[in-house]
């Protein structure tokens, strides 16, 4: 259930106070003020002042950048970047606003252009931490962790006070699934920056993942004692309180998460889970349903309410919802494995065997549909399709012992005895107590007339029922 979030935070803009000569001390004046108007979040002015101060030095490439800051805080990323840009036509060398085209490329999810950009900002100035702290930020988004984790041990190196960097550091091991190692980084972000509390919500999905649900849970508390808009930490604290059994405190942070956020789909979805698990499948449909209309692309939702219905005996309900879900996903398998089942559940074996072959085809690796299938081909006494069907299922996977065992009991009733032998001894050496197996084994031998070897698997087969 848990809804993996462990984001990369953009490296901080640098804002530029014009340091001037007292000849021009009215465009550092025009600058400083700007930067007063960008902390009190009055952009309108700040662009109106930046405005005047190019207006009376075109050169002055500060004024330029600033711009850019100002636009890039109104989430205006084109504007932002353009100006970026202008910055660089007044003064080439201007490292920082190479930095900062790259960092509204981050932001523009154009990961392998802002790579390029912290590369030009590096050719510039080979000092510049920020520059490798953004480029460890856009190997992040290609989800190239390893080379992230490089950006951000260059970034350390060079200036090992930025709380930032070891947050996405701390950040990157996580994703990689060093979880510990991921703590440790982000243990020292906030010793570097006590209030941080994007690092101590990742600490929590970090706890999460290592299955420490305590530890989880207080430094979730912690990140939204900080920040209160960080809502999704109530989803993840119900997650942490679900996986303890502690019910009614995972239902309560679901329920703040749906109060917080109307809109935030999973933790819709998890409370349907919830109470699921619970056995409440009526309230678990509604839930489902709500998600559903949150996001209308939400298939995990449409079978989940397939699933609460189907639980409830309304096979019909359930069909419904299993439809939807492969509406919206054309590739979601388990849903056509539960439509072939109810089909086949109601003798509607057409359509049960196209739905089996619809989840094969969305997810070719997908056993349950494989046996499914066989097992009603085999109810059909269509045994060569059983056949190729369990043919398939063993290529999928050669180590599992119940797939051969599946398709010895087809050879066996196509009346191939010797194949069925060969299968069925490949699932005892892959499973040695396999009693199934083993009694069908003494079987088949009795009817080949090897008796020694028919009595050998019997008393395999009744040491691994009773255990003498």
């Amino acid at each position: 259930m848990i809804v993996n979030r462990l984001k990369y935070i953009v490296f901080g803009l640098f804002l530029v106070a014009a340091v001037m000569q007292s000849q021009a001390q009215t465009v550092e004046s025009l600058n400083e003020e700007a930067i007063e108007f960008l902390k009190q979040e009055n952009y309108e002015k700040a662009v109106s002042t930046l405005t005047k101060a190019i207006k009376t030095k075109p050169s002055y490439a500060e004024s330029y950048f600033n711009m850019g800051f100002t636009y890039y805080c109104m989430s205006r990323y084109d504007d932002a970047m353009q100006w970026y840009k202008k910055t660089i036509i007044v003064d080439s060398n201007y490292a920082d606003a190479y930095v900062n085209v790259g960092l509204v490329y981050n932001q523009k999810k154009q990961y392998s252009e802002a790579i390029e950009w912290c590369r030009r900002a590096l050719s510039k100035d080979s000092t510049l931490a920020n520059a490798h702290t953004n480029m460890g930020v856009a190997y992040g988004g290609l989800g190239r962790y390893d080379d992230a984790v490089k950006c951000y041990r260059k970034a350390l190196s060079l200036d090992s006070t930025s709380a930032i960097t070891y947050n996405n550091i701390g950040n990157a091991y996580n994703n990689l699934g060093q979880f510990n190692r991921g703590v440790s980084y982000l243990k020292k972000a906030v010793e570097l920056q006590p209030n941080y509390a994007s690092a101590y919500y990742s600490m929590g999905l970090a706890y999460a993942r290592l299955e420490m649900p305590d530890d989880a849970v207080r430094y979730y508390k912690k990140a939204v004692e900080l920040e209160p808009r960080l809502i999704t930490v109530y989803n993840d604290m119900g997650n942490a309180y679900a996986s303890t059994g502690d019910y009614d405190k995972a239902i309560e942070c679901f329920r703040m998460s749906v109060d917080k956020a109307p809109k935030y789909v999973d933790a819709y979805h998890n409370l349907g889970m919830l109470y699921y698990e619970r056995k409440k499948y009526d309230t678990a449909a509604v839930w489902f349903k709500r998600a559903t209309l949150i996001d209308s692309e939400h298939s995990q939702s449409y079978y989940a309410c397939g699933i609460a219905y189907y639980m409830q005996g309304n096979h019909k309900e359930a069909l419904n919802w299993y439809r939807k879900a492969v509406e919206h996903n054309p590739q979601h398998a388990t849903a056509y494995n539960s439509m072939g089942y109810v089909y086949q559940e109601q003798k509607d074996f057409t359509n049960a065997i196209e739905c089996y072959k619809k989840a094969i085809a969305a997810s070719p690796k997908y056993l349950a549909a494989y046996n499914n299938l066989g097992a009603l081909y085999i109810n059909l006494k269509r045994y060569t399709e059983a056949v190729d069907c369990y043919s398939s299922a063993v290529k999928v996977d050669t180590k599992k012992a119940e797939s051969y065992y599946n398709l010895g009991v087809a050879y066996y009733l196509s009346g191939d005895k010797e194949r069925a032998v060969a299968e069925l001894e490949k699932a005892v050496s892959l499973k040695a107590n396999y009693f199934d197996a083993l009694h069908n084994l003494g079987v088949i031998y009795d009817e080949l007339g090897q008796p020694a070897k028919a009595k050998l698997y019997r008393d395999k087969a009744d040491k691994a029922e009773f255990g003498y």
